[in-house]
Formats: structure tokens, sequence, C-alpha cells
């Protein structure tokens, strides 16, 4: 049932009026409720996916150092954990710096800590895990706004099998990043123009890749004023959503002294955007197997990932969707190839570049073949718990 007919259907009797904020918010309510039911295969399908896949990747990672520290902490958790537990404190480590790590996801990890009495590390995996099925259900109804329901839920499935997708469950602020996103893009699909502007200033406090999305979201908002649309939303949208992140790095910038206080904490980790020509040389080196410091497999994914996507952009150029999904895309992408800083970890920061996969969730949802296609999926499910027991295995340092 659309948004319409929805409405209509919850439109006060006559001689029965309802103020109009109450009226908004049933009409709202009862939008979710029918969005939440359509979802709910792709969201159980995208869990159990992802469960497999976790199973597969315990039983392969046993006895490695990570899998000992915890399934699902990694080396950025421990910062996550840190800067929940102290705040941006400089001497929380004795290396790199805690302000490339943005404040939401460890704030909301401290909260749930305070509010619950759970280890940070747990509530952070909860978070995860719920960010998770929450993406899941946006990129169902991103699918479904652009294709059909069919296409929505194909999408939703393969975003559980890229490389790195084990990060989607790990103590990371990857996956609510993501899931900020994805609904924020939804939003502006809808021309949600106030509901964007604020996702987009939560998704700007979670992760620097966010700066594509708030970019798209400003965008598109003064694509709208220029075309006189929506009246005063457009406006919301454009000065809400880039608050968070600007916010932030004004507090950075005051508490390091410089204007430039961020990009100097990224130089700290090696990252920025200084690194464009050394990204030819890289794949270069993956397809020979031999980028300095990895293994063959580590590598070889990498570097499949970073010739798949031009081809990716290409088709979901040609499936003429709209635009703000391949701007946000080609957006990110750039960003992602400018500042490539450790070679094996950049299927996880691809992760977010979920439009991508559109054009092969069409081609599934339009297979005729059904259960050859369900096959192929569980078959993926098992194999995505094994490539992912390489990257954050191999790819990463010490935790703080």
């Amino acid at each position: 049932m659309n948004g319409t007919a929805l409405a209509a259907g919850n439109q006060a009797p006559a001689g029965d009026p309802q103020p109009p904020a109450t009226g908004r918010l049933r009409n709202a309510a009862d939008r979710a409720r029918g969005s939440a039911a359509r979802a709910w295969p792709a969201v159980a399908a995208y869990l159990g996916i992802r469960l497999v896949s976790t199973l597969v990747f315990a039983i392969l990672s046993a006895g490695h150092g990570f899998a000992q520290r915890g399934l699902f902490v990694f080396v950025d958790s421990g910062w996550y954990r840190l800067i929940a537990n102290n705040g941006y404190n400089t001497h929380i480590a004795t290396f790199g710096s805690p302000f490339p790590f943005f404040p939401l996801y460890p704030g909301l990890m401290r909260l749930g800590h305070d509010a619950t009495g759970l280890n940070v590390d747990v509530v952070g995996v909860l978070i995860t895990w719920l960010a998770a099925a929450a993406c899941a259900w946006a990129l169902f109804e991103i699918g479904r706004l652009v294709r059909d329901a069919r296409t929505g839920f194909f999408f939703a499935a393969l975003w559980a099998l890229l490389p790195s997708a084990v990060i989607e469950g790990a103590s990371y602020a990857d996956t609510l990043a993501i899931c900020l996103s994805a609904w924020a893009l939804y939003a502006l699909l809808r021309r949600w123009w106030v509901a964007a502007g604020v996702v987009g200033c939560l998704a700007g406090l979670t992760r620097p890749t966010a700066n594509a999305l708030v970019a798209t979201v400003c965008v598109a908002a003064i694509v709208a004023l220029v075309k006189r649309r929506d009246g005063w939303r457009p406006w919301v949208a454009l000065v809400v959503a880039p608050a968070g992140m600007v916010a932030y790095l004004a507090y950075v910038a005051h508490r390091m002294g410089s204007l430039t206080g961020y990009l100097k904490a990224q130089k700290e980790w090696g990252t920025g955007f200084n690194n464009v020509g050394d990204v030819l040389h890289r794949i270069h080196e993956g397809m020979l197997g031999t980028s300095k410091g990895y293994a063959n497999y580590p590598s070889l994914i990498t570097t499949a990932v970073l010739l798949a996507v031009p081809v990716l952009i290409v088709l979901l150029i040609m499936q003429r969707l709209r635009w703000e999904l391949t701007f946000y895309t080609i957006l990110l992408a750039a960003v992602v190839y400018a500042s490539i800083h450790v070679y094996t970890v950049v299927p996880r920061e691809f992760l977010a570049l979920f439009p991508l996969l559109l054009p092969p969730a069409v081609a599934l949802a339009e297979a005729r073949r059904r259960g050859s296609v369900y096959l192929m999926l569980g078959v993926l499910a098992v194999a995505a718990g094994w490539y992912a027991c390489y990257i954050p295995i191999n790819a990463g340092g010490a935790i703080p």
C-alpha cells in the first residue's frame, strides 16, 4: 500500500476534526508499520545471510589473535571503547589520535552503558546489529521505490555478501553511518526534506565518509530551491544536513588549535587526500599479489573490488535511476580512491557504496530460475564468511 492510500485511509471522519500535527503523526506511524510489514522478508534474509557468514567466519578464525579478543572486536573497536569510556582524551593511547573517530557511535555506546550497565563493547555490537537490520530495511525501501519489492529484497541481501561485510556486525561505526546514509537517501528520494536533513546531520556525526551523503543532500536541496519546489523545506535540509559534521570539525579545530586540525589528526594515521598517485601502483601490486605486508588473498580481494567499482558505476548510470543515488556513489568512490591508505581496508570503505548493488539486484529480481538464485545466495553466504576471514584478521594493527 502506498503512502497516499495510507494517508487517505487514515483521514479523520467528517465532524470529528483532528489536529493537523496529530494526523501527520498517525499517518507517519501507519506508513512505518506498512513499510515494516513489507520489508521484514528482506530484513530476515539479510540477517540470515549475516548469521551464516558470521558462523563460518568464527570457525575459520578460531585461534587467531583477533578472534581471541572477541568475534566482533577488531582494530578500531578499541578506539571506540576508549572514547566511550574517557571522551576525547589525547592521552588515552600511546599512538594515534582519537579525533578521526567521530562522536555519535561512541556516544551511543556510553549512553547504552549508562542506561543498562552492559559493557560498552557489548552495547556497541548491539547498536551495530540493530543498525544493520535497519539498513537492510532502508535498502529494501530504496529498491522498491526505484524498481519493485523484489529488487528491494535482493538489494538488501546482496549488501550482506560484500567483502568486509563482517564489519557490518562488528563494534565499528561503519554500519550505523551506512544505515543513516541509506535512510537519508531514501528521505531525499521521497523529498522528505526535513527528515533528510536531520538524518544527514546524524550521519555526519558518525563517519567521515558521510561527507558524500551530506554533499548529496545539500546539492539536491539547492536544485530544489533553484526550481522553486517544496517551499521552505529544502532550506532546512541545506542548513541542517552539514551541521553535525561542521560542528565536530570545529570542535577538533578548537582542541588542536588549528583550522586544519582534523586533517592533521588524519595524517597521524597516514590518511588524507595525498594518496591519489599511489592508487594505480597499488592496484598493479594487488594484481601481482605482491602488495606490501599482506598475503595474496587480501590483496586480490581488494584489487578485485577496486577494478569492479568503475564497472558497477557504469552499470548504475545505465539503469537511469534517480540522479541522487548516482551522484552519492560517484562522489564517495572518488573520496575513497583518493584517500587509500591501508590497501586491504578498501573493501570496508566500499560497504557504503551500496547503490552499486542495484544493477545486480535488478538482474536477480528479473531472473526466471528463482531456485537457482536462492541457492546461489546460500553458497555466497558461506563464501562471505570465508573471504571475510582474511581482511579483518590480516589487515589491521594493534588494538589500543
